[in-house]
């Protein structure tokens, strides 16, 4: 609604200056006003004093005091002042050449201070239109527009014609406010652009460069950018679907995105992302990508005997093949065999070209990869105990570096183990080629690692060999005397035997009298048992004594009978002894 402050109140800036024969300085005080309802603000200054019949200068600034309100139509009245004469007004910024031409035109027209005519005045007043929003005469300033905040400067050019008081009011004659709403229309476009390199090795991680790019006008909101990979390519976690979630893209704003994948086969890739606003339709396809990797692969074998006997020598042959193609540089080999075993021989491996067969065979061993040795940590071992089954399923390795391994060619070895008291013979030969992408930031997910693995086992063949041996400490026995039977069993095998258990027969010419041994013993009649021993080692020796009484005379025949887990009958082992008695001698 327009505004016109003289209906509600007037706004009236006064300024006084005195006016004497002459002065030493120039002072300046400064006053303002402003509108009722607080837009439009004046402010003026004027010289305190100035001299008769001397210009002088002051300034009246127009500000639009408000945040959001546009005033159009401003006027501003001069009201009449007593012995003042307003020579010119100009906007401030032109004021100094319009005070020299001013000063020209009265040295045209004389020293004698009078008044320039009607066309002077119309000169001035054109040279004050360079703001063409704003303008002025000696008697009104008018300015068309002013924004929130900003303001005009007028310069006042004026003459003291009289000594004493001299006041000069300007009045804000009207304006127009006005509040202006503006909406800008716009227009978002979305453009997505996928880049691939054409080719790579399956050692090297893979870059995909993704660029999402408004080209529009107009902001846009959420997004999602989705490539498919396939099968073959995946990223380092080890999915086949990259997504990037954008928050949304400004007006002509770009964003980019690198995934990191790796190829688990060699051969070509093709895919394209597609770029979809979550809340809208517009989306946006890239072009298609094609990658062609090529890779290094391996496959190791390894072959030997499938049984040996006690701690024979078990050879291996190990070969490691090139199945891909390019070359594999620094390719490590590792050897592995048990603890309880020891190596006798590793050879310096010899180059040689795949056959056909080769690769046959390293194709069916690569369908069915070879389960590992299992790698026990070893237990605590107290002072004489002996070796535990994980300690010696606990792994030794030898490690060695095939410089360079060609793409079909194969590298051969081979090795020697010597077993000792294991009952299995377990060994691996595992091959590696790894390159690592140094400018990645997370070195273990950028490693690209190419392992292969084979294993065989040799069943060591060990076989117990229980001994019994008898014997009496005196022959021949005279009647009242006793006889003691000395039975020694041992084993003398490779291998320990389970349920040992001896048990003896008397005569009948001897009767029971007492019995010792390692185990627990029983008599029953002419018959003594002794409890099994669980387990014998090799080596193991254990003594029993069978104390009797001769009942007669005539030779007697001891038995001594053995039975085990391994034995498949029963060992008895005979011992005679002559009996007599002093009487009939």
């Amino acid at each position: 609604m327009p505004v016109n402050v003289r209906g509600i109140a007037s706004a009236i800036a006064c300024t006084l200056a005195v006016i004497i024969p002459s002065a030493l300085g120039t002072a300046f005080a400064q006053q303002s006003v402003r509108t009722g309802d607080g837009l439009l603000t004046i402010k003026a200054d004027m010289p305190d004093q100035s001299r008769i019949g001397e210009e002088f200068t002051y300034e009246v600034e127009v500000i639009n005091s408000s945040d959001n309100v546009v005033l159009h139509d401003i006027k501003l009245q001069q009201r009449k002042a007593k012995g003042l004469t307003i020579e010119s007004v100009s906007m401030k910024g032109n004021q100094d050449s319009q005070q020299r031409q001013d000063s020209q035109d009265r040295n045209k027209s004389g020293k004698d201070g009078k008044k320039k005519s009607s066309g002077d005045s119309d000169s001035q007043k054109a040279k004050g239109k360079s703001d063409k929003n704003a303008k002025a005469s000696k008697d009104q300033f008018a300015i068309s527009t002013l924004q929130p905040g900003d303001s005009r400067v007028f310069v006042v050019t004026a003459t003291a014609d009289e000594e004493g008081e001299l006041r000069s009011c300007l009045e804000i004659a009207s304006y127009t406010p006005a509040l202006c709403l503006t909406s800008q229309i716009v227009k978002p476009d979305l453009e997505l652009t996928k880049t691939a390199p054409k080719e790579v090795s399956r050692c090297e991680v893979i870059e995909l460069t993704y660029e999402v790019k408004n080209g529009g006008s107009g902001d846009l909101g959420k997004l999602t950018v989705t490539d498919s990979l396939g099968e073959g390519l995946a990223t380092i976690d080890g999915n086949h679907e990259l997504s990037f979630p954008v928050d949304g893209l400004a007006a002509g704003e770009t964003r980019q995105f690198v995934a990191r994948v790796y190829a688990q086969k060699a051969g070509e890739f093709t895919s394209r992302a597609v770029a979809k606003a979550d809340n809208d339709d517009l989306q946006s396809r890239s072009k298609k990508t094609t990658t062609k990797v090529i890779a290094a692969d391996l496959d190791a074998r390894v072959t030997g005997p499938s049984r040996i006997y006690g701690d024979g020598l078990a050879t291996f042959t190990a070969t490691i093949t090139n199945t891909g193609n390019v070359a594999a540089e620094s390719v490590d080999v590792t050897v592995n065999w048990p603890t309880g075993a020891n190596l006798v021989d590793l050879s310096d491996y010899q180059m040689k070209k795949s056959s056909s067969d080769d690769k046959s065979s390293a194709k069916k061993q690569k369908q069915g990869q070879p389960t590992l040795a299992t790698k026990l940590d070893p237990q605590s071992k107290k002072k004489g105990q002996k070796k535990s089954e994980s300690e010696k399923m606990e792994m030794h390795s030898e490690s060695f570096v095939i410089d360079r391994l060609d793409a079909g060619q194969t590298a051969e070895f081979t090795y020697a183990v010597r077993t000792d008291n294991l009952e299995d013979l377990p060994t691996e030969v595992q091959a590696s080629y790894v390159c690592s992408i140094d400018s990645v930031e997370d070195q273990a997910k950028a490693e690209a690692k190419t392992t292969a693995t084979a294993m065989a086992t040799v069943t060591v063949v060990r076989l117990p060999a229980l001994q019994i041996a008898v014997i009496d400490d005196e022959d021949p026995v005279k009647n009242g005397s006793k006889v003691q039977y000395l039975i020694t069993v041992w084993n003398e095998g490779e291998a320990p035997d389970q349920d040992v258990q001896l048990s003896a027969k008397l005569p009948s010419n001897l009767k029971f009298d007492s019995a010792e041994g390692p185990t627990d013993v029983k008599n029953e009649g002419d018959t003594i048992t002794f409890a099994p021993i669980k387990s014998m080692e090799p080596g193991d020796r254990v003594e029993y004594t069978v104390t009797a009484k001769p009942t007669g005379t005539g030779s007697a025949r001891f038995e001594a009978t053995l039975q085990s887990e391994s034995l498949k009958s029963k060992v008895t082992s005979e011992e005679p002894t002559r009996l007599f008695d002093t009487a009939s001698n």
